[in-house]
């Protein structure tokens, strides 16, 4: 069995229906394969959020 991995998404720009709509389509994705994927985190404001480490663990949002 192989060894779980953590995903990061980060988007930042454009109009916030899509940006939500993408954000959810990644995370959805993401969690039907729990079995290779442990952790989704999302960078608080897109990639600033990469940068400064601050990071939303969206299993608890």
């Amino acid at each position: 069995m192989s060894q779980q991995k953590n995903a990061f998404y980060a988007q930042s720009g454009g109009v916030t229906s899509v940006i939500n709509a993408t954000a959810c389509g990644v995370i959805q994705t993401a969690r039907s394969h729990a079995d290779r994927i442990g952790h989704v985190y999302a960078g608080r404001n897109g990639i600033i959020g990469a940068l400064t480490e601050d990071l939303i663990d969206t299993g608890k949002e």
